[in-house]
């Protein structure tokens, strides 16, 4: 197995995770500006809670998008935080994580996952919240989160309709995917 190790994102990442992005969730799914926002809501206090993972050979693994708990929430559609046991600003949010497809089933996506839960819980979390993709392989993006602790909140049919990207299982068909909204009081 690999040497994997563990990095912040950070902005000069950003061409390199625009290529990684492109590939593994689909073309156009990121632009430039949108991954400098996730960075800038990434981090608080100097803790940054997006993480990547990098091989020996400098090739990235994967990607672990986080926001910090704060002001995201009133920027994100799809949330039912009446239904949270928590404030909203209390509240981090899981916003993308994708391994490269060389690199799965090694347990990179549960480490991103951690280390970037434990970044959470430094900052004050109370929760992590996320939308889980239905329609992913095998139903993986939902089982993966049950299987860290995650419970279903809410469904939202077509829920990245108003994304205009190439997606991996719609494409290049607007995209139709269902999210289900899933939350992990930490």
């Amino acid at each position: 197995m690999e040497e994997i190790s563990y990095k912040d994102i950070v902005k000069e990442d950003i061409a390199d995770l625009l290529n990684f992005t492109d590939r593994w969730i689909g073309k156009n799914y990121f632009c430039s500006k949108e991954l400098e926002e996730i960075l800038d809501y990434s981090s608080v206090n100097e803790i940054n809670t997006s993480l990547k993972a990098v091989s020996k050979s400098g090739e990235i693994a994967g990607v672990r998008l986080t926001l910090a708990p704060g002001e995201w929430v009133s920027t994100m559609r799809g949330l039912s935080t009446d239904l949270w046991r928590v404030r909203p600003n209390e509240v981090g949010y899981f916003k993308s994580l994708f391994i490269s497809e060389s690199f799965q089933k090694m347990g990179i996506g549960k480490e991103l996952s951690k280390r970037s839960i434990e970044k959470l819980k430094e900052l004050g979390a109370k929760a992590v919240i996320c939308h889980s993709w239905l329609e992913s392989p095998n139903n993986s993006s939902q089982r993966y989160l049950l299987s860290m602790g995650f419970e279903a909140v809410k469904e939202y049919r077509e829920f990245w309709s108003e994304i205009d990207y190439h997606c991996t299982k719609c494409g290049p068909a607007k995209c139709r995917c269902t999210a289900i909204e899933m939350i992990k009081y930490i």
